[in-house]
């Protein structure tokens, strides 16, 4: 879910314009020696930094208050609830559905794309920057809506969780917390309705053990939107900041907001780290040939040895490429591997079921479990790719770059919505239950053979055909030959149970290797163009390092000291630019 307002509708901070400012400086540096690859390397870092916006992605289980959270924080009621008061008229209409929310003076609202709606508010929470993206509960960690949260978050900065102090996590709860603290690390968790319920303090302790055992260290913040909603229209600022919605306000920004201001910067100053290194590399072996023109051969030979280190990252034999093909090879075998053991283990818990009952009797709450538990391990299996993916592109890193500086790339996400929606259901069977008419003609089938058999015995001795000992015998097969066949028939449904169940998992099998193949290609594709494009950056900048001082070695003597002190004022430039972004995180720290 993406906003679509324009840059010029945002309100950029003080040191967005200082960065974006200094990168426009290195970049007119790159533009005067011809160094078109840093530029667009700047150009690139200026629209990251650009949009200084902060996506925060509330969700939950449903009927949580997520919804009246969000209305509560932008002081609107611009998302639909279960109940909306009509006192407050500051916002446009509820709207059903997603609704991203973000800064601008207009409020109106527009359709997004899949349904979603965005709305312009002029909020201060929004002008800093903070994009609020209101998504409808989910009923199950594995979900549909979950799988289109899930898919959305390696594109957002932060998460709320929502819940509410009626009762403690679920384990459901928990496994998807886990799940988007897996793919967003910011997560935080907030409990709503504390107003409704006395004892919400033990509720948060609660959870908190709960987060403790699961290994999650995040924050939960107690709210009331119904208490700030009536402190809102009544105008009364200590039982606003009773609701707790004020301090949930505060950590956005002193936490969040401020964390994602901190790593804006240093991706800043490291891009004007890398970049001011590259230039000042040709500029500083030039002015060491103009200054001590004796060194000009020791120098030549430095810069070839680094030259030729650039050349051999850039060919197929080098380390950092054997690192990612067989790194790939291993996470695509343990990938793989993966999802066979989450199947397996469905397969079993599934065969187990099935032999503890009729299939026939409960076959669509059991088809709803399978398919929630294949869909939850193919979202598992996809998060464990995307993590193994992001160790990979360190190993790699670390190969490439003795000192570990490299910047990493975006590597593709952990999307399964897609997916999902290929991989089908368990089947229905095709042996229903009996119905009364089949159960009445197998009985006077049994009951027909019996009657007949021991008839004849009996007629032996007199008797009629029909007697009260060919009666009860008929009787006694009749209820022998309906239980083998219900028994029969129980033992085909089972039969075609599990054969249904395996077909389901051939199928995502299938499905799910071709597609996690196709992506862990293109997470290869991406590493490798990553690290060659660097690779030619360094190349180019040993290349002009050594024109830099094959030329300087034939400068005339009269222009020497002319060239000294242009080379000198270049550097100098450059190291005020690197000075200037190491203020900004200094700036940053101080906030």
């Amino acid at each position: 879910m993406t906003a679509s307002t324009p840059a010029s509708a945002r309100k950029l901070s003080p040191s967005t314009d200082s960065m974006t400012a200094l990168l426009d400086e290195l970049r007119s540096v790159t533009d005067a020696v011809g160094r078109t690859d840093l530029s667009n390397r700047l150009v690139s870092a200026r629209q990251r930094v650009s949009d200084s916006r902060l996506r925060i992605v509330v969700t939950g289980q449903s009927k949580k208050g997520i919804s009246s959270l969000v209305n509560a924080l932008v002081a609107a009621d611009v998302c639909a609830t279960n109940v909306t008061a009509p006192e407050r008229n500051r916002g446009p209409k509820p709207l059903p559905g997603p609704v991203v929310v973000e800064y601008g003076e207009s409020k109106s609202t527009k359709a997004g794309e899949a349904g979603r709606t965005e709305v312009a508010l002029p909020v201060d929470l929004l002008a800093e920057g903070v994009v609020l993206i209101d998504m409808p509960g989910v009923t199950g960690a594995g979900s549909r809506r979950a799988t289109e949260i899930l898919s959305m978050l390696p594109t957002v900065d932060a998460v709320l969780f929502v819940s509410d102090a009626s009762q403690e996590y679920t384990a459901p709860e928990i496994r998807f917390l886990q799940q988007i603290h897996q793919l967003c690390p910011m997560v935080a968790g907030v409990i709503n309705k504390i107003d409704s319920y006395v004892r919400w303090a033990d509720i948060q302790k609660a959870n908190r053990k709960h987060l403790t055992d699961a290994d999650l260290d995040l924050p939960i913040l107690p709210v009331s939107s119904a208490m700030h909603k009536t402190a809102h229209r009544l105008g009364d600022q200590m039982l606003e900041v009773e609701s707790g919605i004020p301090q949930l306000e505060a950590f956005i920004r002193n936490h969040l907001v401020a964390r994602a201001d901190a790593v804006a910067r240093e991706s800043v100053v490291n891009d004007v780290r890398v970049v001011s290194d590259h230039v000042a590399l040709a500029l500083n072996s030039e002015l060491t040939a103009l200054q001590d023109p004796s060194r000009s051969a020791e120098l030549l030979d430095r810069i070839r040895a680094a030259r030729d280190t650039a050349e051999a990252l850039r060919k197929r034999t080098a380390n950092w490429q054997y690192v990612l093909g067989d790194g790939i090879t291993e996470l695509t075998v343990s990938v793989e591997h993966d999802l066979r053991h989450r199947l397996r283990a469905i397969v079993r818990e599934a065969e187990e079921e099935i032999m503890k009952s009729d299939p026939a009797r409960q076959w669509e709450a059991f088809s709803e479990r399978v398919n929630g538990r294949v869909s939850a391990a193919v979202e598992d299996n996809f998060i464990l790719a995307h993590q193994l993916s992001i160790d990979l592109a360190g190993k790699v890193a670390d190969r490439f770059s003795e000192d570990g500086k490299v910047q990493l790339p975006a590597l593709p996400g952990a999307d399964t919505d897609a997916l999902l929606g290929q991989l089908g259901s368990v089947e229905a069977l095709e042996s229903g239950k009996a119905g009364v008419v089949q159960r009445a003609i197998t009985s006077l089938r049994g009951s027909y053979g019996g009657v007949l058999m021991v008839g004849l015995a009996t007629s032996l001795l007199g008797l009629a055909l029909v007697n009260p000992w060919s009666i009860g015998a008929g009787l006694l097969l009749g209820a022998n030959t309906f239980r083998e066949d219900h028994k029969a028939l129980k033992a085909r449904r089972r039969s075609e149970a599990r054969l249904a169940v395996a077909r389901l998992m051939d199928e995502v099998v299938f499905q799910v290797s071709k597609e996690s193949k196709q992506r862990l290609r293109d997470v290869q594709r991406t590493l490798r163009d990553h690290f060659t494009t660097v690779a030619d950056e360094m190349l180019r900048s040993a290349n002009d390092s050594l024109q830099a001082a094959q030329e300087a070695g034939n400068t005339h003597e009269s222009r020497r000291a002319a060239r000294i002190a242009q080379v000198e004022g270049n550097l100098g430039y450059l190291r005020q630019l690197r000075v200037q972004a190491a203020g900004l995180v200094q700036a940053g720290e101080a906030r």
